[in-house]
C-alpha cells in the first residue's frame, strides 16, 4: 500500500511539473528581439538579434533581390556566411550554437527589382528603414525539450534607437527609441529630425527641399481625396495614414517619381531638377499615382480581396478611384478622363495575350490587372449609369463593403454580385467574369461588348498614337526573341531597346542596342517597322536589327509568321440627344 502511495506522488508531482513548465513556456518571452540603432553621422546601422533559444543557424525570412553579404558585415572570427540550396545562412565558424548575433550596415539606396527600397534619404540626412530586409525566419526544432514552442521563436520585437531624432511610424511619433511588433508585411522606419506635418486626415514627413509648389498642391489636393473616397465608400479609414515624401537625385536634368504602399503609409519619392518648375500636368501624373496608392487604403487594406488572381479589381479598381477623384477635383476634364480610361484598354487588349487574366500574374504580366482593371471598372460604371444615372461604380464599392463588414475581405463573385444587382442584369457580369477566366479570347470584341448600350461607343481606328506606335515597333524584338529564345530579356529606353544575352541562344548570345529594322525607327515607326517585319517572315527573308547609327547590330531569321496589327479602340462619350 505503501509502494502504491508513492507511485501516485511520484505521478502527481510529475504532472505537477509538466503543468509548471507550460505555464512557465506560456509566460516565458520566446519572440524574437531585433535591435537597430541608427548612427547618423556616420550613416551606419547596427543590430542586435538576442533569439530566445540557441541555434546553430539563423536565415532571412525575405529573399530579397539583393545580396546580403556585401552589405551586412559580422565578426569573421565569430560568424560565416553558408548556404543550404538557394537559402542564404549565418551559421558560427566552430559550429556552436548561439542566441546572440550583431551586424551592421551602411544605407543602401539601390532600387532592388520587386521589392522596398531597404533605404530612402532625405536632403537634410534623415533615413527611411524597411523593416523586413532585417527580419528571421523561424526555424522548425521538432524537439519540444529544445524549445517548448516547437520553433525558435514565436514572434518579433523590434527596439529602434536614434539619438538625437525622431523615430516615426504608423502615425506615430516617438523622441530616440520606439518598440513594435512585426506585422504583416513591415513597414518603413523613419529616423530623423524633420517636424511631421500633420492634419486631420494623415500625417507627413516631408523633405525640406521639396519644391514648395509640388507641396502645396499635395496638400491642397490630399486631403480632400480621402474625403472624397470616404463619402463615396461609405467607409472611414480606422487609422490615420502616413506619407513619406522625400526629393532625391536634385541634380538630375529630368522629373520622374517612384513609391508604394504598406499597411497605413504611402511612400513617394520625386527625382530630377525639373520639378523645380510648376508644372501641371507632371503633377497630374504625380497625383494619380497618390490617389491610386491612397484607393488602396480602403481596396486592400481596411478590405482584402482573397484570391491574388482577382487582382484587377484592386488594382484597376484603385485607377478608376483616381481619375474620377482627378475629374471631381478638376485636374482633367471629361474627356482627359476617358482618354486615361481608352489608354487602359488597349493595353489590356495589346498585353493581355491568349491567356486569361488570372494567368497574368503567373506570366509576371501584372501590368494587366491595371490596365484590364480599369477598363472593366469604367465598364461596371457607365453600365450602372445606364440603369440609375445617380449611381456609379463607388455604388458598387460600396456594396461590397457593406456586404463584408465582419470578414474584411471580397472576392470577384462579391463584385458580380453587386453589380448584377446595380445593372438588373447579369449580362456585364457574366461577360466580365468570361474575360477573367477564361483563355483563347478574342480581346478586342471582348472589351468593345462590355460598352454596348451605354454612354460610351466603341470604334476601330487605324489611327495610332505614340505609345501603341512604340507598342508594335517593341514587338519585333519581343517576337525574335521568342522565336528564338523561348525567352524574352530586353529593357525600353527612350529611343531605343537594349536586348540581354539569353543562355544557349544564339540568336540573342549577345547584348544588343537596337533602334532601326532595316532603316526604319523601332518607336517612332513602330508600326511600319512591324508591317516590314511581318512581310519579311511571310517571304522567309532574314531581320536585319540596326543600332542609333544605323549599323548592322545582328540578322537573324524569322521563324514564324506574326499575327497582324490589330486596331486602335476608339472610347467616345455618346452626346446628349
Amino acid at each position: 500500500m505503501r509502494c502504491k502511495t508513492i507511485i501516485l506522488a511520484m505521478l502527481v508531482g510529475i504532472l505537477l511539473q509538466l503543468a509548471l513548465s507550460q505555464a512557465n513556456a506560456q509566460e516565458n518571452d520566446y519572440s524574437l528581439h531585433i535591435h537597430v540603432r541608427y548612427q547618423q553621422e556616420a550613416d551606419l546601422w547596427q543590430v542586435r538579434y538576442d533569439l530566445p533559444i540557441a541555434v546553430d543557424h539563423v536565415a532571412f525570412s525575405r529573399n530579397s533581390n539583393f545580396d546580403r553579404r556585401k552589405l551586412y558585415k559580422f565578426d569573421p572570427a565569430k560568424f560565416v556566411w553558408d548556404k543550404a540550396g538557394d537559402v542564404l545562412l549565418i551559421r558560427s565558424t566552430d559550429g556552436s550554437k548561439f542566441q546572440t548575433l550583431e551586424l551592421s550596415f551602411n544605407s543602401f539606396y539601390d532600387f532592388i527589382q520587386k521589392d522596398y527600397t531597404h533605404n530612402i534619404k532625405f536632403t537634410d540626412g534623415s533615413m527611411l528603414l524597411y523593416t523586413n530586409h532585417l527580419t528571421l525566419g523561424a526555424n522548425i526544432i521538432e524537439d519540444k525539450t529544445i524549445s517548448p514552442i516547437g520553433t525558435s521563436f514565436s514572434g518579433t520585437q523590434f527596439h529602434f534607437y536614434a539619438p538625437g531624432q525622431n523615430i516615426i511610424f504608423l502615425g506615430k511619433t516617438y523622441r530616440e527609441q520606439a518598440q513594435w511588433t512585426l506585422e504583416n508585411e513591415g513597414t518603413y522606419i523613419y529616423f530623423g529630425t524633420i517636424a511631421p506635418i500633420e492634419t486631420d486626415t494623415m500625417l507627413a514627413i516631408v523633405d525640406p527641399k521639396l519644391p514648395k509648389w509640388v507641396w502645396a498642391h499635395t496638400q491642397q489636393y490630399f486631403p480632400k481625396l480621402f474625403d472624397y473616397y470616404k463619402k463615396k465608400t461609405g467607409q472611414a479609414l480606422n487609422f490615420k495614414p502616413i506619407v513619406f515624401f522625400n526629393y532625391d537625385q536634385l541634380a538630375g536634368d529630368y522629373a520622374n517619381y517612384s513609391g508604394g504602399t504598406l499597411d497605413g503609409l504611402v511612400q513617394l519619392t520625386i527625382n530630377g531638377k525639373r520639378w523645380n518648375e510648376e508644372n501641371n500636368k507632371q503633377f497630374n501624373t504625380l497625383f494619380h499615382f497618390l490617389a491610386h496608392e491612397a484607393a488602396h487604403f480602403w481596396n486592400g487594406q481596411m478590405f482584402s480581396f482573397t484570391d491574388q488572381t482577382e487582382a484587377w479589381m484592386h488594382e484597376g479598381g484603385a485607377d478608376a478611384f483616381a481619375n474620377f477623384a482627378m475629374l471631381e477635383f478638376g485636374l482633367i476634364d471629361n474627356a482627359q478622363m476617358l482618354q486615361q480610361f481608352e489608354d487602359a484598354a488597349n493595353s489590356c487588349v495589346l498585353n493581355k495575350g491568349a491567356e486569361s487574366l488570372q494567368q497574368s500574374a503567373k506570366l509576371w504580366r501584372y501590368r494587366n490587372y491595371y490596365s484590364c482593371g480599369a477598363v472593366m471598372a469604367l465598364a461596371s460604371h457607365v453600365a450602372i449609369q445606364a440603369k440609375a444615372a445617380d449611381k456609379s461604380v463607388f455604388d458598387l464599392w460600396q456594396g461590397m463593403f457593406n456586404a463584408n463588414t465582419a470578414s474584411k475581405t471580397y472576392s470577384q463573385h462579391d463584385y458580380f454580385n453587386q453589380l448584377s444587382l446595380l445593372t438588373g442584369s447579369e449580362q456585364l457580369a457574366q461577360a466580365l467574369e468570361r474575360f477573367s477566366r477564361d483563355t483563347k479570347l478574342d480581346n478586342q470584341s471582348e472589351v468593345a461588348s462590355w460598352f454596348e448600350q451605354t454612354g460610351i461607343t466603341v470604334s476601330l481606328s487605324q489611327n495610332y498614337p505614340a505609345a501603341v506606335t512604340q507598342h508594335w515597333g517593341k514587338q519585333i524584338i519581343s517576337n525574335l526573341m521568342s522565336m528564338h529564345c523561348k525567352a524574352i530579356s530586353f529593357s525600353s529606353y527612350d529611343d531605343y531597346v537594349k536586348t540581354y544575352p539569353i543562355e544557349s541562344c544564339k540568336a540573342f548570345e549577345k547584348s544588343l542596342e537596337i533602334q532601326y529594322v532595316d532603316d526604319l525607327d523601332v518607336y517612332k515607326e513602330g508600326i511600319a517597322a512591324y508591317r516590314l517585319f511581318r512581310e519579311k517572315c511571310e517571304n522567309n527573308h532574314n531581320i536585319v536589327l540596326k543600332n542609333k547609327a544605323k549599323q548592322p547590330e545582328a540578322e537573324i531569321s524569322c521563324l514564324t509568321v506574326p499575327k497582324e496589327i490589330s486596331s486602335y479602340l476608339r472610347l467616345t462619350a455618346k452626346t446628349a440627344g
